[in-house]
């Protein structure tokens, strides 16, 4: 089973085309929540600022093999730093064709928006669990996909089960509808061609619908803004994440001298030196409730870490 599911992942990764690692922008959240609860983060891998304007998103509405519209970038986004694109619709319209009212985007996630799509139907930034989204330049080349152009997998969107990864009418089954999803941080670039299959829980953690507090900031193990460049010096592994048990364990190459962790509102919450070190740390506690913090690792050498853990 085990070779099984190693051999699919190397055949979905071989059927890709993939730019060089922390080249160019990527997508590195998805917000599908409810009414017109919608947002992108983009995030720039590379050591230098990028001019938005030279990007577009495009949305392939319903399984559409070409776009069916698109948002126009602006801006810059600077190095290891993220840009957060929301939908634009901030009042109820009456849509008359459908007998309903389109509700608002939550002003709150609207609040953590850097730019916006024009909240007049249709716009990208209108999207559903089950459309494909592009990150593209305006030149046409594509740097990164969600989803796959060309095929509908149903209202529900994707899933995570073989062989199909399709929800279909198993709407509890869904990544891709209803849910926040965030790009873990061992990926370091985009998908660049359209997979054969999209297996949305190789590249993607999810979390809860309507979940918004991890906008605004990436972890990826290209770097990230404000930490220094010896925080990847050593290999590091932090599971279960998210997890769901209130407990986390951390395993590295390197010696931990201490830990410590904040919650979303910058108070510390647990910190623990361990002397001469450990290679590997368990820290469980009432103290964690849902949502996500940041932990630091320091180690012997004085080089540390600080990588996003996500309660449930």
């Amino acid at each position: 089973m085990k070779k099984s599911l190693l051999f699919i992942i190397s055949l979905f990764f071989s059927l890709a085309i993939f730019a060089q690692e922390c080249s160019d922008l990527f997508i590195s959240e998805y917000v599908e929540g409810s009414g017109n609860n919608k947002a992108l983060e983009i995030y720039n891998p590379t050591n230098g600022d990028i001019d938005l304007s030279l990007y577009t998103i495009r949305r392939y509405s319903n399984g559409s093999p070409v776009f069916t519209d698109e948002v126009q970038l602006s801006g810059t986004i600077q190095a290891y730093d993220v840009v957060v694109v929301t939908n634009g619709q901030t009042d109820s319209v009456w849509v008359s064709n459908g007998g309903y009212w389109s509700l608002p985007i939550d002003s709150v996630l609207y609040s953590l928006g850097d730019l916006h799509g024009s909240g007049i139907y249709p716009t990208a930034m209108y999207f559903n669990g089950n459309d494909a989204l592009t990150l593209e330049k305006i030149t046409g080349e594509v740097v990164d996909i969600f989803g796959k152009i060309g095929t509908d997998p149903g209202s529900n969107g994707w899933n995570d089960i073989p062989p199909t990864y399709f929800a279909g009418d198993q709407f509890w089954t869904s990544w891709t509808k209803d849910q926040t999803l965030i790009r873990k941080p061992a990926v370091k670039n985009g998908v660049a061609a359209n997979p054969e299959v999209f297996m949305v829980n190789v590249e993607w953690d999810s979390i809860a619908k309507n979940d918004f507090d991890s906008l605004g900031y990436h972890r990826c193990d290209c770097g990230y803004l404000g930490i220094a460049q010896n925080v990847f010096k050593h290999s590091i592994v932090m599971y279960p994440n998210p997890s769901t048990n209130k407990t986390v364990t951390i395993s590295a190459s390197a010696r931990i001298e201490s830990v410590s962790i904040v919650n979303q509102l910058g108070q510390i919450v647990y910190t623990e030196n361990f002397g001469s070190g450990k290679d590997s740390v368990v820290i469980k506690g009432d103290f964690f409730t849902e949502g996500f913090y940041f932990v630091t690792t320091r180690f012997v050498d004085d080089s540390q870490y600080v990588g996003k853990l996500i309660i449930r």
